[in-house]
């Protein structure tokens, strides 16, 4: 019977693994990367020097954001996953103010990005946005380098030479923003791309995609589905040669290999995808790097939903530091 049992848990694990090789079965799992809370969590201590990083002046120079219909923007769709988006008085990439990179996370709603790219387009930069794929986990080194390669296309052709580049990455978006930078530096005609990044805004991001990902198998109700799913990406990431080598190289790279700039770092202590002890070991590794690191965390919040959950402090913190960059 024991043999049974196993032998039938081994074929199921198999099964799964195959199925999640092609991004399928994980499709409606995923989609809780983008509002997964986890319930009942203690919270932890701030992260090191919160107090005296998170002491920005109050005063900024733009007003609070009001809501904004979709008459009030000019969009240009580059791809599927590329688009760039200015007020609607403005034809996008026509001067040499900076242009924001976002970096989204999955399944973010036009509605919701237009309220980040709001914060921007007070200043009068553009916004060029990378869209979240669940694609950039199950394949990273196929689909997620070809959004990057064309981006980077896109920005060589079309953006101004004398533009510099804000990135604002949100939760899985850091994964497409360091394919960028990795083929940007392996191939000279795109070599300027990295010397152009002037700042860097990071909100929740992933630490460990692998339990990440099985984290989000516990905001499934069904144990049945709980437990196929838990299993599947397990297996995936276990079994299918190449993708836990390869999403830790990128995570590795991205973590040591930023363009000299400031950055502005969002985080929770109680988010299971984005930990306390994760973003501590970013924040430390920055600063020997010699990057000006500010720090806007709360005891309580959910991944990749600060912004909706503190407003007013998430907008605070992103205008105060960008005051300070004097673009």
């Amino acid at each position: 019977m024991k043999h049974t049992v196993a032998w039938a848990t081994g074929i199921l694990v198999a099964d799964m693994a195959t199925l999640l090789r092609k991004g399928q079965q994980c499709w409606y799992g995923f989609r809780g990367l983008a509002s997964f809370h986890r319930q009942g969590v203690t919270a932890v201590t701030d992260l090191p020097d919160k107090d005296a990083e998170t002491g920005l002046q109050e005063n900024t120079k733009t007003a609070p954001t009001a809501a904004l219909d979709k008459s009030q923007f000019n969009v240009r769709v580059v791809t599927k996953h590329i688009e760039v988006q200015s007020t609607a008085d403005r034809t996008p990439l026509t001067d040499d103010r900076p242009l924001v990179l976002l970096f989204a996370w999955l399944y973010a709603s036009r509605k919701v990005l237009n309220k980040h790219r709001a914060l921007y387009h007070r200043r009068g930069y553009d916004v060029l946005t990378v869209k979240g794929d669940p694609r950039y986990t199950f394949s990273p080194r196929g689909f997620g380098k070809k959004i990057a390669v064309d981006a980077l296309k896109f920005l060589k052709a079309e953006a101004n030479p004398n533009q510099p580049y804000i990135v604002h990455s949100v939760s899985v978006g850091f994964a497409p923003y360091t394919f960028m930078l990795e083929y940007a530096r392996e191939n000279t005609e795109y070599g300027a791309f990295p010397d152009r990044v002037v700042s860097h805004v990071f909100d929740g991001v992933i630490g460990d995609t692998k339990r990440s990902a099985i984290g989000v198998g516990k905001s499934i109700k069904n144990p049945v589905g709980k437990l196929l799913y838990t299993a599947g990406v397990w297996s995936y990431f276990t079994y299918i040669p190449g993708v836990q080598k390869s999403h830790d190289f990128y995570r590795s790279y991205w973590e040591t290999n930023l363009p000299k700039s400031p950055i502005l770092l969002y985080g929770c202590h109680n988010d299971p995808m984005s930990t306390k002890e994760y973003n501590e070991h970013c924040v430390e590794g920055w600063r020997r790097q010699g990057h000006d690191v500010r720090l806007q965390f709360w005891e309580d919040s959910a991944h990749s939903n600060h912004m909706r959950l503190h407003r007013d402090e998430y907008v605070r913190a992103l205008d105060n530091y960008l005051d300070t960059l004097e673009l």
